[in-house]
């Protein structure tokens, strides 16, 4: 298989190569770089160095060197090409099929200059820009007044296009005819033919990748007019999807406090940057995307939204839980940081103070778990039965998609506080084995009120110990018994209400025998009349040795039960209150 030029270097631009290296090895800032002790050989002080800037190792003792492919050839000891897939599927980059066409010297050539050629259209025309706005008094005295001094101007290379069709045809003598215009979205042509910028009268916000690459711009209108902000279109360099605002001058900051924070446009990236929060980045013109939490958790641990608190930014809010819910894990967070309606980042930041936001970050965002219980839970009313079932189902689905197995556990347990069930019971549901679930609390408090000095008639010990050999054989019988009446088992011995909990137990966690974790059984289930231990062995022998002659048919384990059931009963107790 041979990879085209353009998806190799598309691989290098994507997968940054402190992350790369930090997957394998142990790595610490010390200044620009990064140092680590070398993985090719044996050393006991830290020679080798990695570089974000120049995204390149150098090691001082063995003199390797080389970008993320090479240091995944040599770490993993993969080819090339392995290498390379290896990364793309890593960072999202979509290689051609193996099956394609190959392509020749001459085309991978011409492939690689038209990179270049494209490079050098966006630069041109970045410089353009910025010298209009040196020219523009009024283009500077708009920015002045939004509060952005010249170092930040300068900082993200703020620029500004006239309020003229052609302006770009001062940098570019082809104008008319030059094709990587038109390709990187700079320019249209009209329906009869005539060519004409996409860019004017705004102010020009350049789009970098991560490397720094020019790869598009944002253009914010100056008066009144729609759209108010104009991105470039997508192109083989600009992918909205995979791009952030802001992310080349963030990733510094990010990687070295472990926290990007998220916000709605290019302003509010550029005056939390210009205060001091320069691990800002923002979307352009969608919502987060799956891609863009990955390219940030690769970054950092936490990634915080900071949206306005409008109808508007907690829709954004919302759509961006969607996007990262399967992606959190126990050590890669989200949370979400909502502002006072009349304010964004930027009006908040300018009127309460920079450590006033910082501190709200830490102290008033609220973390996936809530803002998914809370969001939810304005669908129903939460004081009826019918809307605490529905609840549940409108929760199952977000935590289906919950890979973070702590995370899942905190979620059923303020699930099941906030439906007022008992936690199992909603685990019960969850997996679609509800027919028991509701039962969980009730003999619970069954269990509590025994009292044991009433006098209890014999329990059929025989019986039970037959069904218990039966369960034990084949789990799957839990999932096929009658279900007595809370009534009916107040008037039951205390080892009947275990079985149920056996049954419980085997319904919800186990398929076979090899599903039975018989610790976990003896911990929470103690019979008076059984020892299920050595019904557990008993059943473990005879499976071993002979034919399976504990099992039963469904319909004989439902009648064994029903016997037990409706046998001899203890005295009735007073119902619970």
């Amino acid at each position: 298989m041979q990879i085209p030029q353009s998806s190799i270097d598309e691989v290098v631009a994507r997968s940054d190569i402190v992350d790369v290296v930090s997957k394998h090895i142990k790595v610490k800032r010390s200044g620009q770089n990064y140092f680590a002790c070398c993985p090719f050989h044996n050393e006991k002080s830290a020679s080798f160095s990695i570089s974000p800037s120049k995204q390149i190792y150098h090691c001082f003792g063995c003199g390797e060197s080389g970008n993320s492919i090479s240091f995944v050839m040599k770490f993993l000891g993969l080819d090339f090409i392995s290498a390379v897939k290896s990364l793309a599927s890593q960072y999202g980059v979509l290689l051609p099929e193996e099956d394609s066409t190959p392509y020749s010297k001459e085309i991978v050539k011409q492939k690689k200059q038209r990179k270049l050629d494209l490079d050098q259209v966006m630069q041109n025309s970045l410089q353009f820009y910025r010298k209009q706005l040196a020219n523009s008094s009024y283009a500077r005295h708009y920015l002045e007044n939004r509060g952005l001094t010249s170092n930040i101007i300068n900082q993200f290379e703020l620029g500004f296009a006239p309020n003229n069709f052609q302006n770009l045809q001062q940098v570019f003598s082809d104008y008319t005819t030059n094709k990587f215009m038109l390709d990187s979205g700079l320019t249209l042509d009209s329906e009869n033919g005539k060519r004409y910028d996409r860019f004017r009268d705004r102010i020009i916000f350049p789009i970098k990748n991560i490397q720094g690459n020019i790869i598009g711009f944002g253009g914010r209108i100056l008066v009144k007019g729609e759209p108010k902000y104009l991105n470039s279109p997508e192109t083989e360099l600009f992918s909205k999807s995979k791009e952030l605002y802001g992310l080349y001058e963030a990733k510094k900051t990010i990687r070295d406090e472990s926290q990007s924070i998220v916000v709605e446009g290019y302003m509010d990236v550029i005056a939390l940057h210009q205060y001091g929060v320069s691990n800002a980045v923002a979307t352009m013109g969608t919502a987060a995307t799956e891609e863009h939490i990955k390219q940030l958790f690769r970054l950092s641990d936490n990634i915080c939204y900071a949206f306005d608190g409008d109808n508007a930014g907690k829709k954004a809010a919302w759509r961006a839980l969607e996007r990262s819910i399967s992606l959190i894990t126990d050590i890669k967070s989200v949370s979400f940081l909502f502002l006072p309606d009349e304010h964004d980042p930027d009006s908040y930041i300018r009127q309460y103070g920079v450590d006033n936001f910082k501190e709200k970050t830490k102290t008033s965002s609220v973390g996936v778990i809530t803002f998914l219980l809370n969001q939810l839970s304005t669908q129903v009313n939460l004081q009826q039965d019918e809307g605490k079932a529905r609840f549940i189902s409108l929760v199952k689905p977000y935590l289906e998609q919950i890979k973070a197995a702590a995370l899942q556990v905190i979620l059923k347990k303020q699930l099941a506080n906030m439906v007022d069930l008992d936690p199992n019971a909603v685990e019960s549901i969850l997996n679609n084995r509800s027919r028991f679930a509701f039962y969980n609390k009730s003999l619970k408090n069954i269990q509590n009120n025994y009292n044991s000095n009433i006098k209890r008639a014999p329990l059929n010990v025989s019986l039970m110990n037959a069904i218990v050999l039966s369960l034990f054989n084949n789990p799957k019988l839990a999932r096929e018994f009658p279900v007595p009446s809370i009534e009916v088992l107040l008037t039951l011995d205390e080892d009947v209400t275990r079985l149920f909990q056996l049954i419980d137990y085997l319904e919800n966690y186990c398929d076979s025998f090899e599903d039975i974790n018989m610790p976990d059984v003896i911990l929470s289930i103690s019979f008076q009349h059984i020892n299920l231990n050595a019904v557990y062995q008993k059943v473990s022998l005879e499976r071993t040795n002979y034919t399976s002659v504990f099992a039963l048919s469904i319909e004989d384990y439902q009648n064994n039960l029903r016997d037990l059931i409706i046998g001899k009963k203890r005295k009735p107790m007073p119902k619970l209150v």
